[in-house]
């Protein structure tokens, strides 16, 4: 399997879809076209072949797949994972042995211009631009794909968020914004202490978190368990794509 073209076009994916990260009630027209071109962006480094083609139908056909996937509020957050797995599954299938997709000409003379800026005299192993890839990989899945994915754990389990139903607001709207950038970035140190074996330094980053809604858990019970519980999850899904990428590493 090419995995250097594996992960760049599943990079590109990850980045477009942080479009996707403020958007409770769908994508706009603006997100979908920038998801969609995005990753089109991989196609001149890759070899001309039939590959090249189903990969380019494949990268064209996406945006519209996400656009009729969005219409639907209430599966959102199932829906934009099951087109994440979807996209997974056909680069995988492309890249695979059956069909080999492979780079071209223009995407070593990107390699030799990078060595050259970075490592002068020397050539860049293709292991080294593998293990960057799938530590970019692992950042941008903790950053937006675990928060829809724990979102859509949270709601199977009948827990709605926090400010997300009108019947049921506990916080402003600025505060519900604001504590999901704090678990964002909570699962970003998570997952970086993680490759650096700190896991005495998840502790704090915890207990930082603990404390600054103090006030809210010791007045609100329900919202205090709520709380615990999407930490929690947050907490694991990190560890685990940590733990993901420090194994393939």
């Amino acid at each position: 399997m090419n995995y250097a073209i594996f992960l760049s076009i599943l990079n590109l994916v990850l980045i477009a879809r942080l479009r996707l990260i403020f958007r409770d009630q769908g994508a706009s027209g603006k997100d979908l076209v920038i998801i969609g071109l995005l990753p089109l962006l991989i196609l001149p480094f890759v070899q001309f072949n039939w590959s090249w083609l189903l990969l380019t139908v494949h990268l064209i056909s996406y945006p519209f797949l996400m656009k009729w996937t969005e219409g639907n509020i209430h599966k959102l957050n199932r829906n934009r994972s099951l087109t994440l797995l979807w996209h997974i599954l056909i680069a995988a299938i492309l890249c695979s042995p059956l069909l080999n997709l492979g780079s071209n000409w223009l995407a070593q003379k990107v390699m030799h211009f990078l060595s050259w800026m970075f490592v002068p005299g020397q050539q860049i192993a293709l292991r080294t631009v593998i293990v960057v890839q799938v530590a970019v990989a692992g950042l941008l899945l903790v950053i937006n794909e675990m928060n829809i994915l724990l979102r859509y754990i949270l709601k199977a389990m009948g827990l709605e968020s926090v400010g997300a139903q009108e019947d049921t607001v506990k916080v402003s709207e600025e505060e519900y914004s604001m504590g999901r950038l704090i678990g964002l970035l909570e699962r970003i140190f998570i997952f970086i202490f993680v490759l650096l074996n700190q896991y005495s330094a998840i502790g704090f980053i915890l207990a930082a978190k603990g404390v600054t809604r103090f006030n809210n858990f010791k007045d609100d019970r329900p919202f205090a368990e709520y709380v615990l519980i999407g930490t929690l999850l947050s907490t694991l899904l990190a560890l685990i794509i940590g733990w993901g990428v420090k194994a393939v590493l």
